[in-house]
């Protein structure tokens, strides 16, 4: 059985670290983004959980990156590895 409380997804939002470990993660997925977006869902996937993502998981990280663009790609890039750490399959091995 596994189960997330609250501080531990709270802490994932808000911490220092993490946000800092996010960037760091969005910049080696930098040079596959501003070639395909596409690219860049599929080898956080893979470097972050070990796994491809489905194909809709792929098509609302994309939209969501596209979306988040607005505020510059690095920034769009470091939310979308944030999401990456905050989910249950990066914190537990199936």
């Amino acid at each position: 059985m596994t189960t997330t409380v609250a501080p531990q997804a709270l802490l994932m939002l808000n911490s220092p670290y993490v946000r800092a470990s996010a960037k760091a993660f969005a910049e080696r997925l930098r040079p596959l983004a501003e070639r395909s977006l596409a690219e860049a869902v599929n080898a956080g996937y893979e470097r972050a959980i070990g796994r491809p993502p489905t194909d809709a998981e792929r098509e609302a990280a994309v939209a969501f990156l596209r979306q988040q663009a607005g505020d510059g790609l690095p920034e769009a890039l470091a939310d979308f590895c944030q999401t990456l750490f905050a989910l249950n399959e990066f914190f537990y091995v199936q």
